[in-house]
């Protein structure tokens, strides 16, 4: 990172509330790039599919399915800043964990770090995702179903017609819209996400090294890299259950999504299934770990819960998913999701119909 990045931080971090959302907004701009050109034609065509796969999805799915008001083909950087905010959900814990309980110095610098975290995850996100299902995190609140042309050609280089593509993003994207709008979704991740805040600890031989920097920028960043990144400074072995708990749950959303998905519009693209491995395999080659906070749901999870969900239907038959995604205590945790006999032992016991 430049250092006339880690010097607006150091003039920045004063600003009020947890998270520093000025530094964050430069940050996903950063990361970003440039504005790239869309052209014009491709906003009817994917408003077309979005239709199409809304009605679709309508048929087979046990949730309702809101058509989204308007849909947007955008570039990367222009993604970027109309979804910086709809992450902050996602890291404002973390700020609040690391303000209460580290130093003084780390107390003041919070705002500034999360907001440098939500900016790099939004950017970051914007340079490869093809829609917000894509990095299987659910938003504060639904906005226009946006998907992100120029990466796109991403999956289409591989060989796919491109017509079958963007049906496949844009299905994808309305399944994923329609799971995260279930009732309890929301009040269901914050809770997760709040526990593994609450459990991420400092490490204080590493904070050290920030506290000798003092207000110098540059010690700043050299202190932060000895440190191994903010990631570094931030984990320990107790925040490794909750974030487990977290990824499981978000791999089940998104494993149900794709399965809808599938359902909705497989007869439609032949090449459902190849193109879910492909973007897997994508993902995992280009997704980083998490500095603070969540990041990009690994392939393994969401595999794992697109399994799971068909598990659920093979056991008690087409109608089992309504009834599994009514109650969020019936969802499995994380070893139950790898040992879906054992989540069954469990909801049976709670009275399962």
């Amino acid at each position: 990172m430049s250092d006339d990045l880690f010097s607006k931080l150091f003039e920045l971090f004063n600003q009020p509330g947890p998270i520093n959302w000025k530094l964050g907004a430069e940050v996903a701009r950063h990361l970003a790039g440039e504005r790239q050109p869309v052209e014009p034609w491709t906003a009817e065509e994917f408003r077309e599919l979005a239709r199409l796969a809304e009605y679709r999805l309508e048929e087979v799915s046990p949730f309702p399915v809101r058509p989204a008001a308007d849909v947007l083909p955008l570039d990367p950087r222009t993604w970027a800043e109309k979804n910086l905010e709809q992450y902050g959900s996602l890291v404002e814990p973390f700020a609040i964990s690391l303000g209460g309980e580290a130093a003084p110095l780390m107390g003041q610098l919070a705002p500034a770090m999360v907001g440098l975290q939500v900016g790099s995850l939004v950017g970051g996100l914007a340079v490869w995702v093809v829609a917000g299902f894509d990095a299987g995190l659910p938003p504060d609140r639904p906005g226009p179903l946006a998907v992100i042309v120029p990466n796109i050609a991403n999956i289409t280089g591989e060989g796919f017609d491109e017509r079958e593509v963007r049906l496949w993003v844009v299905a994808n994207e309305v399944a994923f819209r329609a799971v995260c709008e279930v009732p309890w979704v929301q009040d269901r991740l914050a809770t997760l996400v709040a526990d593994y805040a609450a459990a991420a600890q400092i490490d204080p031989t590493k904070l050290s090294g920030l506290m000798v920097a003092g207000g110098d920028p540059e010690a700043i960043e050299r202190a932060l890299e000895e440190a191994g990144g903010i990631d570094g400074l931030i984990g320990g072995e107790e925040a490794q259950a909750p974030r487990a708990e977290l990824e499981a749950f978000l791999g089940v959303v998104a494993g149900c999504a794709r399965l809808l998905a599938r359902r909705a519009v497989g007869e439609m693209s032949p090449s459902f299934d190849q193109i879910c491995a492909t973007r897997d395999r994508q993902r995992d080659e280009i997704t980083d770990a998490p500095t603070i906070g969540v990041g990009p749901v690994p392939s393994e999870f969401i595999r794992l819960g697109d399994e799971f969900n068909q598990e659920v239907e093979r056991r008690y038959g087409e109608d089992a998913l309504e009834t599994l995604w009514a109650d969020p205590s019936r969802m499995p945790t994380d070893a139950e999701l790898r040992d879906p006999t054992a989540w069954a032992a469990r909801v049976l016991l709670d009275g399962w119909t």
